[in-house]
């Protein structure tokens, strides 16, 4: 194979494509994302984007663009069929520094994806290019789109993702299952408004014995939902009468400026692989999930986030092409756990029987009152967090369990970082970061490991104390807010390793350290 004219095809110019396509880009990685439709979506689908999403998008740069767009923070109130508060979802800034859910509309969210991508100057988009056929081999990718016309195009390759949907036809020409996680066939009637009376960020989803209602805020008015029964068509729920009639206890129906109108069917279904050879899946072409829990594109996101930073070690660093297998190893077990939270979340809510649905709000109604289950809902902590176990992760610690940071996200508290404000993830940048916790000592082998890596170099300290010059010549990070405090508190003394995804990687003290991430190098493409 000659020298391919891409690093990198990303096929499916929804979220997930165009966030990979951004990650990438930003890297100066010579990206082509092919989309089949002649343009960005034009309807509403996704809506809700979380803080680890977030995070990632002012990461790349956007988080000014989607700040002006979005709406946020989102609270969440669940009220039973008899009237009953069984939880409440309080919308907060987070650890991570964002917003736990924030509203967007997609069109306009996909328009400041592919403004972000074509900024940076190494992403291609190609628009009308679906994609029919691709081979691969020991040195790279061939592909082959058509445009509805009949023409077709053909792409080489180092790498190839599928990010094309539900119907994903990198998935089907991978010859992949797309299995059923739980048995799940919920459907909803979904009807987005403009400009609607309540501007308020509250989404509500009232339970009932009929059907369920629900009610989601929008940066330009709102989205409502009604479950369908057994036996109701699609016709039927969406004939204006029947609108009409299911509206008339919150709207006007006649009086609604719909932008769309569609039932949606979830579904909550995996692929056996998240890779075959140099092929990758993300998205809804890996996996689907029901809507509750908000995590369907946020899932996307994620995927995005732990294989963009590796295939950039790979193509600019040297990395060992192995270190692609841990995208699957990181991610699938991970996101088969987001499915089944979803599902169970579903169920709950779909109980019609009114024993159950009693029974269901009374144990919530009790566990309302118990302050640790309160703060459990109230803060969204059923929604699984990542705690990876991987050949990229040394696990060892210093600091108890309860309290173990490596294999999770690193919080992001804000700093003063010289002579300005801004967060960790600012100081630090889209790359590696070694850090060290106040107390941390000095240690050639740590430098010798921020050297191999690329990596910014920080110490980060209490907020009162006075600004000195770093260990080994790294950056003063002073904290804040009281984000930095579980890390001042749990890690003081330690160094840690910071993948590009903001994933902990390994921790301790100097020389523990040094140990850990050397063991690593080889693996991450250190130099």
């Amino acid at each position: 194979m000659n020298e391919p004219d891409f690093d990198v095809i990303v096929v499916g110019a929804g979220p997930a494509g165009l966030t990979l396509a951004n990650l990438l880009g930003t890297q100066g990685v010579r990206t082509l994302l092919i989309e089949k439709d002649t343009g960005l979506s034009g309807q509403p689908k996704a809506l809700n984007i979380d803080d680890e999403f977030f995070r990632l998008l002012a990461a790349v740069g956007l988080g000014p663009a989607v700040s002006a767009h979005a709406k946020f923070p989102i609270s969440y109130d669940y009220v039973s069929p008899i009237g009953l508060n069984l939880g409440h979802v309080q919308g907060r800034w987070t650890e991570h520094n964002f917003p736990n859910r924030a509203a967007t509309f997609q069109p306009e969210f996909e328009a400041i994806l592919a403004e972000g991508a074509r900024a940076s100057g190494a992403v291609q988009l190609r628009f009308d290019r679906a994609l029919v056929a691709f081979e691969q081999d020991a040195h790279g990718v061939r592909a082959t789109a058509r445009a509805a016309d009949g023409r077709e195009e053909r792409y080489a390759a180092r790498y190839l993702v599928g990010a094309d949907g539900a119907h994903s036809a990198c998935r089907r020409l991978l010859g992949l299952s797309f299995d059923e996680v739980d048995p799940f066939d919920v459907r909803h009637v979904v009807v987005d408004v403009r400009d609607d009376i309540d501007p308020s960020p509250l989404a509500l989803t009232r339970m009932g014995w009929r059907r369920n209602f629900f009610s989601m805020p929008a940066p330009n008015g709102r989205r409502f939902e009604f479950s369908l029964r057994a036996g109701e068509s699609a016709e039927f729920a969406l004939a204006d009468d029947t609108l009409r009639q299911w509206f008339r206890p919150y709207r006007d129906y006649d009086r609604l400026d719909i932008i769309r109108k569609v039932v949606h069917t979830f579904r909550a279904r995996i692929v056996p692989r998240l890779s075959v050879g140099r092929v990758f899946l993300i998205g809804d072409a890996a996996h689907l999930m029901p809507v509750f829990g908000s995590q369907g594109m946020n899932s996307g996101a994620r995927d995005a986030n732990n294989l963009g930073w590796k295939l950039l070690r790979v193509l600019r660093h040297g990395a060992d092409p192995a270190v692609l297998d841990s995208y699957h190893a990181e991610r699938w077990d991970a996101v088969r756990k987001t499915v089944r939270m979803a599902t169970l979340n579903g169920r709950l809510q779909a109980v019609k029987s009114p024993p159950m649905s009693l029974l269901r709000d009374l144990v919530f109604g009790v566990l309302r009152l118990v302050p640790p289950a309160s703060r459990y809902i109230r803060e969204m902590r059923y929604v699984p967090k990542a705690f990876l176990r991987s050949a990229l992760v040394s696990p060892g610690t210093e600091t108890g369990r309860a309290h173990e940071l490596v294999g999770r996200l690193l919080p992001n508290p804000e700093v003063r970082f010289e002579g300005r404000k801004a967060t960790l993830d600012e100081a630090a940048g889209l790359r590696f970061a070694v850090i060290g916790v106040a107390g941390a000592t000095p240690h050639a082998g740590v430098d010798r490991i921020a050297a191999a890596l690329g990596a910014a170099r920080i110490v980060l300290v209490a907020g009162e104390d006075a600004p000195r010059p770093g260990a080994a010549g790294a950056a003063i990070a002073a904290s804040a807010d009281a984000r930095a405090r579980p890390l001042l508190q749990h890690y003081a003394g330690q160094w840690l390793l910071v993948r590009p995804d903001r994933v902990v990687a390994c921790a301790g003290t100097a020389e523990a350290f040094v140990q850990r991430a050397e063991a690593l190098l080889p693996a991450l493409g250190g130099r």
